[in-house]
Order: structure tokens, then sequence, then C-alpha cells
């Protein structure tokens, strides 16, 4: 489920774009990195700006702005943090070894900061934008007891929220993006994989929330995916499913009006995943652009594929009602 209103910025009929779509925006350029990792003095503040510059006029106006607020806290929370702990160069070689990446949840035990993050961000967040479901959930939170916010973030890392945890699990996704990025940003981009076969982040392991193309290597220029939890980003082949590693049957879907965006789907696995087109004239975010076009999200669920949804879509929390 998503926030409504999606459904009113679909399409009559959205075109099945051509193999060379967006192709002629890009141009040759030097090669990039294939590891990029995440820039702790920037990333909320730009994800947060760009929430509030999509906002206006949107049929999600409130949800985003909703969301901007979220991220807001989010970068308060960061300077907050206590110190941390990082995986040392045996558990980084461990993780290689078994195939995983290091700061992959099921392998790197988190420390109780993510929960000093949790609680700046129910302090901190601007209480006029949260819907009445937002703030009952801030309220459990900050009344909850240390093992039973762990249990839910094991829940939350693991796929398996219910229903009724949903919005209490957005605070908690926002808590834990504070504490995966930081660690994140003191790796080592040398220590990661440049391009993994599966998909997932080389720095977490997580899915990624969407896809970049951008100019670098040749004239198609790269894809790089962006990490749903910690932000790292990764070249990635392109027209490839980022969750089989399929290069059959992939088709393409778009919204008519936004030729920057189209959803990379999958015949074979019933996955798709979202591609951004770069362009001199626009400011892509890949979380928050994720989150203004969810219309997309509901065109190609309506034909049957799936992904893993975007961690502040959780079915629950849903935007203010409009004056």
């Amino acid at each position: 489920m998503v926030p409504s209103g999606s459904r009113e910025v679909l399409s009559s009929g959205p075109d099945n774009p051509s193999a060379n779509f967006g192709e002629n925006i890009l141009g040759a350029a030097a090669e990039g990195e294939r590891v990029r990792l995440p820039d702790l003095s920037t990333l909320f503040q730009t994800r947060a700006a760009r929430l509030r510059e999509l906002a206006p006029g949107h049929d999600l106006e409130g949800f985003l702005r909703l969301i901007a607020a979220l991220v807001t806290a989010q970068h308060g929370a960061l300077s907050k943090l206590p110190p941390g702990s990082l995986p040392g160069a045996a558990e980084i070689a461990k993780a290689r070894l078994v195939k995983r990446a290091p700061l992959d949840p099921a392998i790197w035990s988190r420390d109780e900061s993510w929960r000093v993050a949790l609680s700046c961000i129910l302090e901190t967040i601007d209480g006029e934008v949260l819907p009445e479901s937002a703030r009952a959930a801030r309220d459990a939170l900050l009344a909850a007891k240390p093992a039973e916010l762990e249990a839910l973030a094991d829940r939350f890392l693991g796929g398996d929220v219910a229903g009724p945890e949903a919005a209490q699990a957005v605070f908690v996704a926002a808590a834990l993006q504070v504490v995966w990025t930081r660690m994140a940003a003191l790796l080592d981009a040398a220590d990661l994989a440049g391009e993994t076969e599966s998909g997932d982040c080389p720095a977490c392991g997580s899915p990624a929330v969407s896809g970049l193309i951008s100019p670098g290597g040749t004239k198609f220029g790269h894809r790089h995916l962006h990490c749903s939890l910690c932000a790292t980003s990764w070249r990635y082949v392109r027209v490839r499913c980022v969750h089989c590693g399929s290069t059959d049957k992939i088709s393409f879907r778009n919204l008519a009006g936004s030729s920057y965006l189209r959803a990379e789907c999958c015949e074979v696995c019933q996955g798709y995943s979202k591609v951004f087109y770069l362009e001199k004239a626009r400011a892509i975010e890949p979380l928050a652009d994720d989150l203004a076009s969810l219309g997309l999200d509901v065109l190609v669920g309506e034909e049957g594929f799936a992904r893993v949804p975007n961690p502040f879509v959780l079915g629950i929390m849903q935007h203010p009602p409009e004056d």
C-alpha cells in the first residue's frame, strides 16, 4: 500500500520505451567510481531539501513534507551520536570469505548508538507535520523499553514488520539509516566489491532504493544503485535485473511526462527497480525522488511486478489532510 493520492499521478496507458530511451542525453565522460561512500556532511540535508523542493503542488505534498521533517531530524541526530564501532580488517576479510557485506546486519551486530539516534529523531522532529498515526507511533516509541526497540529493529531489518507497527518502524528505519550511514562513510571503498552480482549493497547488503544513470565510461553512461539503508552507491550493469541478475526479458515502463524515470521490469522473477536519468537541468536524490514517484510503483504493481519498498513507505504513515 502507498499513501493515498498515488493513483492520481498515473498516466493513461504508459508507453514501453524503446531500448535507446534516454540515451541521447548521456555523453562520453571519464569513468566514475565503482563505489561511492556517503558524505555525512551533506547527505541528509540534500535529501531534505530535495523533498521540500518536490512537495509544492504534488499529490503527496503532505507526505513529502512529513518525510522532509524526518530527514531533517536525521541530520540533527548525526551530531548527537556517541562513538560507535566498525568492523576491522579481520571482520572485513571474514565477510568477504563468506561473500557477505561487512556491515550486513546479519553478521555485524549493531550497538546502542542507533537508539540514541532514535531518541534524537523522536524528540526533535517537527510535530506540526505529523499526522495522528505518526504522533501515536512517536509516543509509543518514547515509552518503549530498550528490548522492545531492539526487537522492532530486528523485525525491520528482517523484513518482518506487521501492519499495526508499521508507523513505528518508519522512525526505527530512520534511526538505523543514521547509524549505518555513519558506519558506511567511515569504511574504505577499496575494501568493497566494485560491482556486485546480486544487486545488493556492497557495504551493508541491503537492497537498492533506486538507480541513477549518469555520464561515464561510454556514451550510454553508468548505472549506480543507491542503498536504502546506508546510502552507499555502487556501479551495476545496465539492463540487468537487480533482484535475480537476469538479462533476459527485461522491459521498461514509464509515466507520461516523466522522461527522466522508468521502471526496469524483469519478467523472469517479476521484480522491478527504478532508474533515474540524470540531465543537466535535474537534481535527482535517489530516496527523495523515489518517494515522489510512487505512482510508477502502483502502475508496475498492477502488472504483477514487485520490489522491496522504500523504507519510508510501510502503509501506515499517511500524509495529513490538506486544508
